[in-house]
């Protein structure tokens, strides 16, 4: 079953009435709701999701929108935080997801982990990429760098993340729901690719996984940082669940068939319970995304 993300049009509406009927027309009949969503469109929302026309496939933390904050983002609060409040906070409301997840009857939770508190040095990533010098001696030095002041700070950020994970590990099984580690559009988020094998392995046998974002490990595999497969190659043994969308170059998110992305080579790797859920920027058009859709079923992806 494919599912597609609220994020498509959680920022465009204006009730929950109307986000759960732009949703129930696209037909696929399965959703990931996600960060935008207020707590007063939740309200609204939760006695339609509960009828069941429509099947919840996953939730993108934080859901709904926290009450401390006046923008829902996906890294609002960060586990890596050293900062014990900050924490406290992205543990709440971590939590408050995982339990929504649970009344709602839906398997996966979606976590971003936070960052290792360097710049994201993105204007020079994508500098290098649109001029053509990625395989450049020049660029090689300059992705060393990052990398070296990356290994440099990040302990006591993983640390944070490993901390938080540990909590909230406990909390999922409790709820009986599954967290999916996704794996980042930047280099210096968490996890990056041997950080994500450190999680899995320490967390073996718990209720977390990884969930495969096909846009981020593309644009990895533009900018030189690391193959597309290996993500999957790597960790599909532990896949949960996949973000399907395309990317031509380092714009991601748009409708799938409208970029480079290897859809059949993503397919080797999915499994019927694979969970499934198409995410596109709000920019992508209705038709494009309906196209997309179909796209996917014709390679035998639903």
């Amino acid at each position: 079953m494919l599912g597609v993300s609220t994020a498509w049009r959680s920022g465009k509406v204006k009730s929950g009435d109307e986000l759960y009927g732009k949703m129930y027309e696209l037909a696929t009949g399965a959703i990931e709701l996600e960060y935008r969503i207020t707590d007063a469109i939740c309200r609204q929302m939760k006695p339609l999701l509960k009828k069941g026309e429509i099947k919840v496939l996953s939730i993108h933390n934080y859901f709904p929108v926290p009450d401390i904050l006046s923008a829902g983002s996906g890294d609002a609060l960060l586990l890596s935080s050293p900062d014990e409040d900050e924490r406290k906070r992205a543990l709440k409301y971590t939590a408050i997801t995982i339990e929504h997840a649970n009344d709602l009857e839906v398997q996966a939770v979606v976590l971003h982990l936070g960052n290792t508190g360097i710049d994201s040095h993105k204007k020079e990533f994508f500098k290098f990429y649109d001029e053509k010098k990625i395989e450049s001696e020049e660029y090689a030095k300059f992705l060393e760098k990052i990398r070296t002041e990356r290994d440099r700070v990040k302990q006591k950020y993983f640390d944070s993340v490993l901390f938080c994970l540990d909590k909230l590990a406990n909390i999922a099984e409790r709820e009986n729901v599954m967290l999916g580690i996704e794996n980042r559009y930047y280099l210096h988020q968490i996890p990056d690719f041997e950080e994500m094998g450190i999680i899995l392995k320490k967390f073996e046998g718990s209720n977390i996984r990884y969930w495969h974002d096909a846009g981020h490990a593309e644009t990895w595999q533009n900018l030189g940082i690391k193959k597309h497969e290996e993500w999957l190659k790597e960790y599909g043994v532990h896949l949960l669940g996949i973000h399907l969308h395309d990317c031509e170059g380092c714009n991601d998110h748009n409708a799938p068939g409208k970029g480079k992305v290897d859809f059949k080579m993503i397919k080797k790797y999915l499994k019927p319970e694979t969970i499934k859920i198409i995410e596109v920027k709000p920019e992508v058009t209705e038709e494009s995304l309906r196209e997309g859709i179909q796209f996917l079923k014709k390679l035998g992806i639903e």
